[in-house]
């Protein structure tokens, strides 16, 4: 185990924070939690308010589609569509439809719904395999969907009782003990010694995803979410065999050492490096390894996570536009905001009234998510105030060279981020990427929804042609070809100055080591950025190369709705949104020009607008670009350059009542 002198003293404190929490976490009532208890999640006394929940606003139109699903269509899929080879979609849906009839069942005794439930625990227990990773045995490495596939159906044995035989009760634990458990096993044992495991390969026979080299997978897994998500399968099953399965020991112990290695991975401020949406898969997942480890073996581990401190990421990652209330800055594949679901928890367990007024937000539970609404609706506790602490961060520079700069958290307000530092799972080709949201809208866009399979078009989403970024002669920095999955590179960018106050934020950052390992010929790609809250930005591009190339810089326009629009003529171009717009003049060292285009995908998975300013080729290339942001119907500002022989630019103007006055020494 990899222990850092922080992380060592985050964990031997930890017996000191158990005692400190006692009285923290006490309930509304002031009882401490029990120990243990008898239902893995809730108990029967636990049912009056599981119901109060579910008919709040935040979860009852969620809960009336749970309760009124189309029967007939459901029925349908699970006996003529499910095919055993599909074990992401079709097992992953299969056992979705479950998890939700056996918890709708066990809150009101629906009949049509332990109807359906018997059919989808039929179906879930027919595929032979529950996961698609094989070992060298041909035995299954239990990755992601055994855990999930192992959890969704232990909860809903238990919430269905006597609806299942006891044969078929007693046939679901042998299957944990002779498959699932030892899965499970597997693929944590493999994660936390990778230089012991070098045969993991994709089943054959799997269907329905795509095909990567899992070689080396147990190495590449060890930091990302899918540790978390084979270790709640592995203390799931050793939960559920404790005291009759031989193994189930080893299980435990090897569980509980995986989520103690986890924590000692996350830094101290909360964050974590995969992104809001990642952050809720991750952690619901250890959040549940917490509660079952405490109800049914009376081990408690809450303290080995700053929960709270995630609480205030997540609040940061919020970004909600006039188009979608549940964007978030999604540098990488991040889709959206964390949902209710961990923030719920937090909650309950810390009284924290940040992490509660994110989860009583407006979509914070998503009907897409059933098991995440589900476990949300056990864990909010209404008597926790939903408030923001006084002192919200508005600046941040995280541990991996993320910097967030923003002038509020309403919709209105202005989010600027600038991606430096290394690589993360997920990643995308966007050192000194930038993303800009202001008065509701992206105005600068970081694209959403790439492909996971180097064959779909939408693969390009995840180059640095698809950001608003630097090119050389046409050409992004470095990035994986995908054989092995979405994991990270080793692209980096180093940020070379960093400042930030109330006003605004000023940062540099050489992004020189990506663009090189493409082999592109570069001494410098310092990119600036002078942030001037809420509605100007300002970016400083120098490139040194060691051959004469033109350099482009390219600023993407948001569009997935169909909503946005670009225009361009010799010295500025437009991005135009719904509720905004945002003018951006543009000055470089030599000539520059102006062109408007989208990205080459067909049209049919979308259309992606961007503006470029092109410097012709030489060895030193300086782009200066200026922009504004305003509401729509509102005014731009204008602004005046002067430059000197001596690499002296004097930049001044004015925007929405704030006056710049801006000396620029290129040389130093």
């Amino acid at each position: 185990m990899n222990v850092t002198r922080r992380n060592f003293l985050h964990l031997s404190g930890s017996l000191g924070l158990l005692l400190s929490l006692r009285s923290l976490l006490r309930g509304a009532d002031g009882a401490i939690p029990p120990e243990t208890a008898a239902g893995l999640l809730f108990d029967d006394a636990d049912l009056p308010r599981v119901r109060a929940t579910l008919a709040t606003p935040e979860f009852a139109a969620v809960w009336q589609g749970m309760r009124e699903p189309d029967f007939t269509e459901e029925e349908n899929f699970l006996r003529h569509e499910v095919r055993f080879e599909r074990q992401v979609p079709d097992l992953g849906r299969a056992a979705a439809l479950l998890f939700r009839s056996a918890f709708v069942y066990r809150l009101n005794s629906d009949p049509r719904h332990l109807a359906l439930a018997r059919l989808a625990y039929e179906q879930v227990v027919g595929f032979p395999r529950w996961d698609w990773i094989l070992n060298a045995r041909g035995q299954t490495v239990g990755v992601m969907r055994n855990s999930t596939t192992t959890i969704a159906t232990m909860l809903a044995v238990e919430w269905l009782g006597s609806g299942l035989a006891s044969s078929e009760q007693a046939a679901f634990r042998q299957r944990i003990a002779t498959e699932a458990g030892p899965a499970a096993y597997r693929a944590v044992h493999g994660m936390t010694h990778p230089g012991q495991t070098h045969d993991w390969v994709m089943d054959p026979a799997a269907a329905g995803m795509v095909h990567n080299d899992v070689s080396d997978w147990p190495a590449i897994l060890d930091h990302t979410n899918l540790r978390v998500v084979a270790t709640a399968g592995l203390v799931a099953a050793a939960c559920l065999l404790h005291g009759e399965h031989p193994d189930a020991p080893a299980w435990l112990a090897l569980g509980r050492d995986s989520m103690k290695r986890f924590a000692s991975y996350q830094p101290a401020d909360g964050s974590f490096e995969e992104g809001a949406s990642y952050w809720t898969y991750t952690f619901s997942h250890y959040i549940f390894c917490l509660e079952v480890l405490r109800r049914k073996l009376g081990i408690d581990d809450r303290a080995l996570l700053p929960f709270p401190a995630m609480a205030r990421y997540t609040l940061d990652m919020r970004m909600p536009t006039a188009a979608n209330p549940i964007d978030a800055i999604n540098v990488g594949d991040v889709s959206s905001a964390a949902e209710a679901v961990g923030l719920a928890w937090i909650a309950r367990n810390f009284r924290d009234t940040t992490a509660q007024y994110q989860a009583l937000q407006p979509e914070a539970v998503r009907p897409s998510s059933i098991v995440n609404t589900v476990w949300a609706a056990l864990w909010l506790d209404p008597s926790v105030p939903g408030e923001l602490v006084a002192d919200v961060r508005l600046d941040h520079r995280y541990p991996t060279g993320v910097l967030v700069s923003r002038s509020g958290l309403q919709l209105e307000d202005s989010v600027l981020v600038f991606r430096s530092g290394h690589g993360t799972n997920h990643e995308h080709a966007d050192r000194n990427g930038i993303l800009f949201k202001a008065h509701g809208e992206r105005l600068l866009n970081d694209p959403l929804r790439a492909a996971y399979s180097t064959k779909d078009p939408k693969w390009l989403l995840r180059q640095t042609p698809a950001h608003t970024a630097i090119l050389i002669d046409g050409h992004g920095h470095y990035y994986h070809d995908g054989s092995k999955g979405t994991n990270s590179t080793l692209a980096s960018a180093e940020i070379k100055a960093y400042l930030a106050g109330p006003d605004g934020m000023f940062a540099a950052s050489d992004a020189l080591d990506a663009y090189r390992r493409a082999q592109l010929p570069v001494l410098r790609v310092l990119r600036t950025v002078h942030f001037l809250k809420p509605d100007i930005l300002i970016v400083l591009d120098q490139i040194s190369l060691t051959r004469a190339l033109p350099v482009q810089a390219r600023f993407q326009a948001y569009n997935d709705d169909g909503g946005g629009r670009v225009t361009a003529d010799k010295d500025a171009f437009l991005i135009e949104r719904p509720t905004a717009s945002l003018l951006a003049s543009v000055w470089a060292q030599g000539a520059v020009s102006l062109v408007t285009g989208q990205l080459p995908i067909p049209t049919a998975d979308g259309i992606y607008p961007f503006a470029e300013a092109t410097s012709p080729a030489a060895m030193e290339h300086t782009l200066l670009t200026v922009c504004t942001a305003t509401p729509t119907g509102g005014d731009h500002g204008s602004f005046t350059l002067d430059r000197t022989d001596r690499g002296q630019w004097h930049l001044q103007g004015r925007h929405r009542g704030r006056t710049v006055d801006l000396r620029l020494n290129l040389e130093g």
